[in-house]
């Protein structure tokens, strides 16, 4: 059956969301051929489709909702983008497909903090890369002046902070607190940034 054909009887679950937390690709296509308007809503209104699909980590689906033109900048109730959400999840095929769709990779969550942030938090070395291919700047400072580098620093691996160190990131630069990200692998007992960032 042709998914033009489609009426909202064909649907399996009653609603987007239910075919979202179940996994049901075939039911997810169902209900947006036959509600379109459900593209952009579920039953919560702080927590779009795409979203869910990208917390549950159902990646075909996200891919299905970015492919058939959800809002791929929709912030969840606490500010973060299904990009900030695709790194908490660690999905970086998802955040590849939401830059291809014209993501917005600089903004803040309630933190403060930008994807990349929370990235190099996160030590999500492919995630990061993926981020600053798609336009992340790695120079971003959060909401308290730390820029992704200040973040790694305290707990990231060899791999990140050289990431970040490779794309421009000002070593010197302080937070807010007067935090560098050396004082912070410092205080961290990092080892491998506090090499990384005396060298």
């Amino acid at each position: 059956m042709a998914l033009a054909n489609l009426s909202a009887e064909d649907a399996k679950y009653a609603t987007i969301d239910e075919a979202i937390a179940r996994g049901d690709l075939a039911d997810v296509q169902v209900q947006l051929s036959a509600h379109s308007e459900r593209l952009n809503q579920g039953k919560n209104p702080k927590l779009s489709p795409l979203n869910q699909a990208i917390l549950r980590k159902k990646e075909a689906i996200a891919l299905l909702l970015i492919e058939s033109g959800a809002d791929v900048n929709a912030p969840d109730g606490s500010k973060r983008t299904p990009l900030h959400l695709c790194v908490d999840r660690d999905l970086s095929k998802v955040a590849a497909a939401l830059l291809q769709a014209k993501a917005m990779p600089n903004e803040w969550d309630k933190a403060g903090w930008t994807p990349l942030h929370n990235a190099a938090a996160k030590d999500r070395v492919a995630l990061a890369t993926v981020l600053i291919k798609g336009g992340a700047n790695p120079k971003a400072l959060s909401e308290r002046g730390g820029t992704p580098l200040h973040e790694a620093a305290a707990s990231g691996s060899a791999a990140m902070v050289q990431l970040l160190l490779d794309h421009g990131v000002d070593l010197f630069i302080a937070s807010t607190n007067g935090d560098t990200a050396l004082s912070i692998a410092q205080a961290s007992n990092n080892t491998a940034a506090i090499v990384l960032l005396n060298q």
